[in-house]
C-alpha cells in the first residue's frame, strides 16, 4: 500500500494528529501499539522527550511498576544501530540479560511477539526512536513502508514539539567567536589562543565570553561541551 506519508504528516497540526495518522498506518501491518520519542543531548546527559505513546494504559502502568525502562533492549539496540531492526532479529544477535528476557516474555503475553524499531541518529548524540509492536513478520516492501512512516512521523513530531538536535545559539556566532571557542575545546588558554590567532588576550577573552553567552552556557567548559554536541568543534 503506497501512501504519501510526507503529505499526510505535513497536514498534521499537533502531536495528537500525528499519532492518529501513525496508528492508522501501522494497523494494516499487524502492529497494535507503538511510540515516538527522542533522546536529546544535554550538558548533564540525554533528555527524554515522548512525542506520543500508543500503548494500553495497563501496559504503561506495568512497564513503570516493573522498571522495564531499565531493561528495554529496543532502546539499547537503537543506540548502536543505524538501520531499522525487528525485535526478533535483535534478540537473535545478542545475549539478553534476565531483566530483558523478562520484558520480552511479558510482551509476548500481550501478543507482541515481534516489533520494529526505527532509530534516527543526529548531531552530538541525538537519538530519535519510533517503535511499533505486533505479532507478524513483514515483507521487505512492508518494512520499507513502515520505515518511511516512522521517518515522517518522527520529523513532524520533532518540528511540532520544537525539539532541536542541536544546541541553538541565541544569535549567530561570528567567525572569530567560533574559532576562539574551538581553541577552548582544544584546551588552549586565552594567552595561547591569542598567540595562535595574532590577537590580544583581552580580545580572545571577549570573543569566548560572547560565544558562551550566545550558547546560553554559564561556564567555558559548558560552552565547549555545547559546541561539541552541536558538531561545530
Amino acid at each position: 500500500m503506497a501512501q504519501d506519508w510526507a503529505a499526510e504528516m505535513s497536514a498534521c497540526g499537533d502531536l495528537a494528529a500525528v499519532k492518529a495518522v501513525f496508528v492508522a498506518g501501522i494497523e494494516p501491518y499487524g502492529y497494535t501499539a507503538g511510540a515516538c520519542g527522542a533522546f536529546v543531548p544535554a550538558d548533564r546527559g540525554p533528555e527524554t522527550h515522548f512525542f506520543f505513546q500508543h500503548w494500553p494504559e495497563t501496559w504503561i502502568a506495568l512497564y513503570r511498576s516493573r522498571s522495564f525502562h531499565l531493561a528495554d533492549f529496543s532502546v539499547s539496540e537503537a543506540r548502536r544501530r543505524i538501520a531499522p531492526f525487528t525485535w526478533q532479529d535483535a534478540k537473535a544477535q545478542r545475549q539478553l540479560t534476565r531483566p530483558e528476557q523478562d520484558l520480552g516474555e511479558t510482551a509476548n503475553q500481550w501478543g507482541w511477539t515481534d516489533g520494529l524499531s526505527v532509530p534516527f541518529h543526529g548531531p552530538g548524540g541525538y537519538l530519535g526512536l519510533v517503535t511499533m509492536a505486533g505479532g507478524r513478520r513483514l515483507t521487505a516492501t512492508e518494512r520499507d513502508t513502515m520505515h518511511l512512516l516512522a521517518f515522517h512521523a518522527h520529523e513532524r513530531c520533532r518540528a511540532l514539539a520544537g525539539v532541536s538536535a542541536l544546541p541553538v545559539p541565541t544569535a549567530p556566532m561570528t567567525i572569530r567567536e567560533l574559532e576562539c571557542l574551538r581553541w577552548v575545546v582544544a584546551g588552549k588558554t586565552d594567552g595561547e589562543t591569542a598567540t595562535i590567532m595574532g590577537l590580544s588576550r583581552e580580545t580572545v577573552k571577549g570573543h569566548v565570553d560572547s560565544a558562551r553567552a550566545k550558547l546560553g552556557a554559564r561556564t567555558r567548559p559548558q560552552a565547549a561541551a555545547r559546541l561539541v554536541l552541536a558538531g561545530l568543534s
